[in-house]
């Protein structure tokens, strides 16, 4: 039986390095945790200092010019390549078996994969992770290849069928490239469902040697892939949290109508307003997180579609089956998020709504007080006045007609009372015509 020569199964790993609005202390943690799926034997003050580098690299490899990090037994031989980029860590994690091994029991492929496992701690990639199996394969069909890379790809993925999951294949580099994948979008960070496998056919050593030199191609091409599919999901995340906030704003406006028409509720207003706004105040920048997230996809899509213009470049031949996932997000995933994102905009009216309220109430505030502060004006004046006419009124002459209702020792000060009382009224009475001029 023709045996698979030199295979090699390569984890492909992808962290977060820097979220939109994380904290220096948060990015901490994300390094730490990329840390932990290397070897605890690596520098890590080295490490760091090639991290932090540069500002905003492209790619950066962070083992330096040592480049990788080899490990090797009686049976395996491989290593560990670690990369920066931009915002993401990348981690190649390559093992290749020495000897051929036969296909029609694969078991060893499984150890393969638990063995890579291992060596990352059993963790996952926060954003997402791809697997290459790759091996030299001569003077077989496309049929018979297509067969090997069934069971290699249910060995990978128990439980899951080759024909449900296949996304393509074409010729590669004289051999045959094979892609199946599954994505179902979920509020966890990962799916248990969720994963990427392509299997690689060479004929012979030669082509072999070709294909490792596209690598950091294929490092930076899934990375790409893994962000739009990433972005879309903590789109969905978001969405959910909108929803959720929209049915509360809803609530909100229904008070708001209802405790200020025909006439403001001072009671009950305020606090539908209170709340209103603090529901605002977390729903506009979750909607700019959504329009962000939208934003990550398109930029990622547009690397991705020119990265495989650079493997059909550099392998010389179209590779069509991987323009389906450009197709599918500018189709479904990214026209998703920006109809989701135009849809929950639509909820900000209760902002405006809230706003005019707001206005009301500050301008009948600002009427009740400027109302107040004329009757000050105009009542005080007129108690000054008053109380400058009971000074004097002694030198006022007596009204003589009290007599008919008092006796005559009441008659002086009802007089002054009179006489002062008359005053402050007519002068407050003058003080209110004249603000009343002043303000037309």
């Amino acid at each position: 039986m023709t045996k698979l020569i030199y295979p090699t199964l390569d984890l492909f790993l992808y962290d977060l390095r820097e979220g939109l609005g994380q904290s220096d202390a948060e990015m901490q943690q994300n390094r730490y945790g990329f840390l932990q799926k290397l070897p605890a034997t690596i520098d890590e003050s080295a490490f760091i200092q090639q991290d932090e580098k540069y500002f905003e690299p492209e790619y950066v490899e962070l083992f330096g010019e040592q480049r990788w990090l080899e490990f090797e037994s009686k049976t395996h031989e491989g290593y560990y390549y670690p990369a920066r980029l931009n915002d993401t860590y990348g981690l190649l994690l390559d093992c290749s078996l020495k000897d051929a091994q036969t296909w029609d029991d694969l078991t060893w492929l499984q150890a393969l994969q638990t063995f890579l496992n291992e060596k990352v701690k059993g963790q996952t990639g926060t954003i997402g992770q791809s697997w290459l199996f790759s091996a030299q394969l001569p003077y077989l069909s496309l049929e018979e290849h297509e067969d090997i890379a069934r069971r290699c790809y249910e060995t990978l993925m128990p439980g899951a069928r080759y024909e449900d999951n296949k996304i393509g294949s074409c010729e590669f580099l004289g051999g045959h490239l094979f892609e199946c994948g599954q994505y179902h979008p979920s509020e966890q960070r990962a799916h248990n469902d969720n994963h990427h496998i392509m299997i690689a056919f060479y004929p012979d050593e030669s082509t072999a040697k070709k294909a490792a030199k596209f690598y950091t191609d294929w490092m930076r091409f899934f990375c790409y892939r893994h962000k739009i599919f990433w972005a879309y999901g903590q789109s969905r995340i978001l969405k959910k949290r909108l929803k959720q906030a929209a049915v509360k704003i809803d609530a909100c406006r229904q008070a708001i109508y209802r405790y200020s028409t025909p006439k403001i509720n001072h009671q009950q207003l305020p606090q539908f307003l209170d709340e209103a706004w603090k529901i605002l105040a977390e729903y506009t920048p979750t909607l700019n997180s959504l329009e962000q997230q939208a934003r990550t996809m398109e930029i990622n899509l547009y690397n991705y579609q020119q990265r495989l213009n650079t493997l059909q470049d550099k392998a010389a031949q179209p590779l069509p089956f991987l323009e389906k996932l450009g197709q599918s997000v500018q189709y479904k995933y990214l026209k998703q998020v920006q109809k989701d994102h135009k849809y929950l905009t639509i909820d900000l009216s209760l902002e405006n709504i809230v706003g005019y309220i707001r206005d009301r109430l500050a301008i009948e505030e600002g009427q009740r007080d400027r109302a107040f502060q004329k009757s000050i004006a105009t009542w005080g004046i007129g108690l000054a006045t008053g109380a400058i006419v009971a000074s004097i009124s002694g030198q006022f002459p007596e009204i003589q007609w009290l007599e008919l209702f008092m006796s005559q020792e009441w008659i002086k000060p009802a007089t002054s009372f009179i006489w002062s009382f008359g005053a402050a009224i007519m002068a407050g009475l003058i003080t209110k015509g004249v603000i009343g001029l002043r303000h037309r």
